[in-house]
């Protein structure tokens, strides 16, 4: 992929990049649609949710044993869908 740097004014110029866009050459040709960039692909709009766990507190849960198999996942949300 090549990555183009836009400065303020063509940033203007593409409505911020807030939508999606169609650019066009002279004679109204679609040369490419500009699909913009959701806000969670930025790191920086992250929200935590809460401290992150300890690799002590990982192995805990690991040794607690309290897990289930992928088929007895599909059971338990095959009974969820039943209801």
């Amino acid at each position: 992929m090549t990555r183009v740097t836009v400065d303020a004014e063509m940033r203007k110029k593409l409505m911020d990049c807030s939508q999606l866009l169609e650019l066009c050459d002279e004679k109204g040709d679609v040369l490419a649609k500009l699909l913009p960039s959701p806000r969670w692909t930025n790191t920086e709009n992250w929200e935590s949710l809460g401290p992150e766990p300890s690799d002590e507190e990982i192995e805990r849960e690991i040794e607690a044993g309290d897990f289930y198999t992928t088929q007895e996942l599909i059971e338990e949300i095959k009974k969820l869908n039943d209801k």
